[in-house]
C-alpha cells in the first residue's frame, strides 16, 4: 500500500512539475503487426483512443522474463475473456523481437497489441516517458492499471494471478 501511494503522489509530483497548465503528451505507438495504437497522457491519468471506454493493462515484459512467459496464458486468456471490458497491451522491454520471438509469444498465448520498445522511436520514447513518470526501475513483469475513463488506477510488480486480475477489471469497470 505504501509503494502504491508512493506511486501515485510521484505521478502527481511529475504532472505538477511540468507546469501549472494542463499537461499532455501524445504518442502513436506501432505493434509488431505494424498496427498504430494512439496514446494519451495528461494529468489525469492514460487514454487509448483505440479502446475508449475500456480499462487498459499496459504490461512491461520480457522475452526472457520466466514470470513474464509463464503470465502470458493467463493474460491471453483474460484478454479473450474480458475484451469488451479490457484491453491489454504488451510493452516488450528487452532486446528487439525476432520473427520467430513473435510467433512463439503468440503460441504462448498473447492475443493482445505486442508493442515492441526498441523497434520506434515512439515507442522506445513512451517506455521511457511511463519509466519516469512512475519511477518504474526496469523489473518485470510490471503492470500499470487505468480504469475505463483513463484514469490511474493501480500496478503491479512481479506475476499476478487470473483471479486476481480479473476481480481487479471488475472492480476498475463500475
Amino acid at each position: 500500500m505504501k509503494k502504491l501511494l508512493f506511486l501515485c503522489l510521484m505521478v502527481v509530483s511529475i504532472m505538477a512539475a511540468q507546469g501549472a497548465k494542463e499537461f499532455q503528451k501524445n504518442f502513436t505507438l506501432t505493434t509488431v503487426d505494424n498496427m498504430k495504437i494512439e496514446v494519451v497522457v495528461n494529468q489525469d491519468g492514460v487514454k487509448v483512443k483505440n479502446y475508449p471506454n475500456r480499462v487498459i493493462i499496459i504490461d512491461f515484459f520480457g522475452k526472457h522474463c520466466p514470470p513474464c512467459l509463464a503470465e502470458i496464458p493467463l493474460l491471453g486468456k483474460l484478454q479473450t475473456k474480458m475484451a469488451n471490458k479490457m484491453q491489454i497491451i504488451g510493452l516488450h522491454v528487452q532486446e528487439p523481437l525476432s520473427m520467430q520471438d513473435i510467433k512463439s509469444l503468440r503460441e504462448r498465448g498473447i492475443d493482445y497489441p505486442i508493442v515492441d520498445y526498441m523497434t520506434n522511436p515512439q515507442n522506445k520514447a513512451f517506455v521511457e516517458f511511463m519509466a519516469q513518470l512512475t519511477n518504474w526501475g526496469g523489473s518485470i513483469p510490471f503492470m500499470l492499471f487505468f480504469d475505463k475513463k483513463g484514469k490511474y488506477a493501480g500496478y503491479h510488480l512481479g506475476m499476478a494471478s487470473e483471479e486476481s486480475l480479473e476481480a481487479f477489471v471488475e472492480k476498475l469497470n463500475r
